[in-house]
């Protein structure tokens, strides 16, 4: 990671200068590049999805020319004031939209504005960004955890051909009846149905409700085809959790969406063309608007990410969960801070794979015992998991 992050960081002036007071100093084009996923968590909900987003973007539609970031939320007093709200803890202060704002600029790699911010001597921008996690994570998933959970799980998978490939499988499940002389049936190896996948796609595509804030949702929900209010259920709940590798991935879907088909762009573009022979398309445009009928999947092949059609789509999606994490370190390094990456990584795995009862695979030890603990780490709240 660090080797990435140092090479990341030299796409950016050696010496940046913080902005100053009145600067708006984010610039216009990217206030328009970022605006579909402003204006989706400004307006909670809304008709108008994350299509257009950082994975990629859909050419059907049309920007609003009016900007959704208004130019006090350009300068420097705005993020400055929610900082300070925070560290005080103004309960009376909504931080909530600056947050979403941090996410956004980060998931589009719009990094400048943040690395000056992170050098102004009075913004700290990765602590401001781990407080506000920490007093919102019971309905706003973490950014980083949801890039790396994706990252790690599915490469894991990758490396396992005869969880997700037919020919494989087939082979493997073969060979295991002749040697142990039992019918192994292929739902017992399909990837889909295990604790650790369907983890996955619960922890990074849920938003819960009423609050519709979770941009960095946004991408991954794209990826695997998840529309908002498909997954309300809390990951992290009892209920969930004890269904999770139980019962098939569908049946974790809200009821009223488990039949429900998720337009990718291709379809959007097959669509406009038929309307296009009837209708104007000017016209054709507002139907799909009004419909609700975006791009809203990047797989072609719904509810199975490692099938062999979806392999370019996934390297797509797994570069860009690095590229997340590569610049949430880069980040935090520029305000002199660190992430333990080592402890990220095991915690993840411990999550998704982690021996249940008297096996005991790791430990636990405070946030002053643990070996390589530094100054200035954020989350030093956190217990540290190590295996044994």
């Amino acid at each position: 990671m660090d080797d990435a992050s140092a090479q990341e960081r030299k796409k950016y002036p050696e010496e940046l200068v913080p902005p100053e007071e009145d600067e708006i100093f984010i610039s216009d084009r990217t206030v328009k590049r970022v605006a579909k996923s402003i204006k989706w968590y400004k307006r909670g909900c809304s008709k108008h999805t994350a299509a257009c987003h950082a994975v990629g973007s859909c050419k059907i539609g049309h920007l609003q020319e009016t900007l959704p970031l208004s130019e006090e939320e350009r300068k420097l007093p705005y993020w400055r004031d929610n900082f300070e709200a925070v560290r005080q803890d103004e309960t009376r202060h909504d931080p909530r939209q600056s947050v979403e704002l941090l996410k956004t600029l980060l998931l589009y790699d719009e990094m400048e504005p943040l690395l000056r911010l992170a050098v102004h001597p009075k913004i700290c921008l990765p602590i401001h960004y781990a407080y506000l996690e920490n007093d919102l994570e019971s309905w706003c998933t973490d950014i980083k955890n949801s890039a790396l959970i994706a990252y790690i799980g599915l490469n894991m998978f990758v490396v396992k051909p005869e969880l997700y490939d037919p020919t494989t499988r087939s082979l493997a499940l073969a060979e295991m009846k002749k040697k142990y002389r039992l019918a192994y049936t292929p739902e017992m190896f399909d990837y889909r149905n295990t604790s650790s996948y369907q983890s996955i796609l619960t922890r990074v595509t849920y938003t819960s409700r009423p609050h519709d804030y979770g941009v960095c949702a946004l991408p991954h929900r794209e990826f695997f085809g998840i529309e908002k209010d498909m997954i309300t259920t809390s990951p992290y709940s009892r209920l969930l959790q004890d269904r999770l590798g139980q019962v098939p991935p569908s049946q974790l879907l809200d009821a009223r969406y488990r039949s429900w088909y998720v337009p990718t762009a291709s379809d959007v573009s097959t669509v406009l063309s038929i309307l296009q022979t009837r209708v104007p398309t000017e016209l054709a445009l507002e139907i799909l608007e009004y419909a609700d009928y975006t791009a809203k999947r990047r797989i072609p092949v719904a509810h199975d990410p490692l099938h062999a059609d979806n392999a370019e789509e996934l390297k797509k999606y797994l570069n860009y969960c690095w590229k997340v994490l590569v610049r949430i370190d880069m980040l935090a390094k520029a305000d002199g801070r660190w992430i333990d990456w080592e402890y990220e990584v095991t915690d993840i795995i411990y999550g998704l794979w982690g021996v249940p009862g008297s096996k005991k695979m790791s430990t636990t030890v405070t946030e002053w015992d643990y070996a390589g603990r530094q100054y200035g780490e954020i989350d030093l709240g956190r217990v540290r998991r190590t295996f044994i």
